[in-house]
């Protein structure tokens, strides 16, 4: 019962520190305190400042309040609310793997630490694993009792990211063929990729769900590490291609002010082209290994070996169209 109360004062306590953002975020001429020697202006001031068109703090205020009430009412009113433990827990997981998602921002792509930021990021883990340790065995057998949804749901969500992240990369590579990316391109691969973003935070999170009742098997399985390897390749790889260098090269389209170097345009293109074919080949292996069945006749480093292979092949025919893009620019 003393993690629940420590859930409500920390979401309390996340509440207000989204609201103050809020009104800083408004009152732009008032000095904006950020402690630690923080970058808490120039943060939630950016274009990662929304998330498919809903300004973070605004999420922020929605989740804190709605923690800290079903909890309070939890706590009141237990035998009555007791099924607000899986709802406030599902909650919990996808804040928290969104308070990660904007950490990777602002140390890949802004650059720069907001404080506030951070220990907003700090109170989403608390009340995650506060939340995880104090309803697991209350949510365990209701993961058990419906896992043909969490499973169809799982599946769902792969599909959509896996759909959204071929049209990415389609279009990706079809705004470079010009050497140049405009503002309404920009646009396009901006929506695209938070709603890929949004899909894996699903798909995590259903995972997890599939994965706690089976632990001890699922971690003695060579196609379920596999198929987390990729997972987390797909975080890291999609982090720095739509959070890094998609925002560089639309900054060089634009003659925005950024920090310029002579032939930075190659480079990232290059980078881009490296990247892009990871993805889709990191998305797919993802999906093909959630298809085949669990006892499947080989080991992990197999798996690993062909995965590898895949990503080299991709790799390869990235470089050959860059290059061939480089060539044309040559003669132009």
């Amino acid at each position: 019962m003393i993690n629940y109360i420590i859930i409500v004062f920390v979401a309390f306590a996340g509440f207000m520190l989204s609201s103050y953002l809020f009104h800083k975020k408004r009152e732009k001429k008032e000095h904006f305190v950020c402690p630690l020697r923080g970058h808490c202006a120039e943060v939630i001031q950016s274009d990662f400042s929304r998330f498919m068109g809903v300004p973070v703090e605004n999420l922020g205020m929605l989740y804190y309040a709605c923690i800290a009430i079903g909890y309070g009412m939890f706590l009141a009113f237990p035998s009555v609310f007791s099924w607000l433990a899986v709802l406030l827990l599902v909650a919990s997981a996808l804040a928290f793997f969104f308070s990660i998602y904007l950490t990777f921002i602002q140390l890949v792509s802004i650059r720069k630490l907001c404080t506030w930021c951070l220990l907003s990021a700090m109170f989403c883990t608390v009340i995650f694993f506060s939340a995880l340790h104090s309803s697991l065995d209350m949510v365990e057998p209701l993961l058990v009792q419906y896992r043909s949804f969490i499973i169809a749901a799982h599946v769902l969500f792969m599909g959509m990211g896996l759909g959204a992240a071929t049209l990415t990369d389609v279009l990706f590579f079809k705004f470079l063929k010009d050497l140049h990316v405009s503002e309404k391109e920009a646009d396009v691969l901006s929506t695209v990729s938070e709603f890929i973003w949004f899909a894996l935070g699903f798909i995590l999170l259903t995972g997890l769900a599939l994965t706690i009742p089976e632990a001890g098997t699922y971690l003695q399985t060579p196609k379920f590490l596999a198929k987390l390897l990729v997972v987390g390749v797909i975080i890291v790889n999609g982090g720095f291609l739509t959070l890094y260098i998609a925002p560089k090269l639309v900054k060089i389209s634009f003659g925005q002010e950024h920090d310029h170097r002579p032939g930075e345009m190659v480079r990232a293109r290059k980078l881009a082209f490296i990247l892009g074919p990871i993805s889709i080949v990191s998305w797919y292996s993802a999906f093909l290994l959630g298809m085949i069945p669990a006892n499947v006749p080989y080991t992990f480093f197999q798996i690993l070996g062909v995965y590898i292979s895949l990503i080299i092949a991709g790799i390869a025919l990235g470089w050959v169209t860059e290059c061939k893009i480089s060539a044309r620019e040559c003669k132009e």
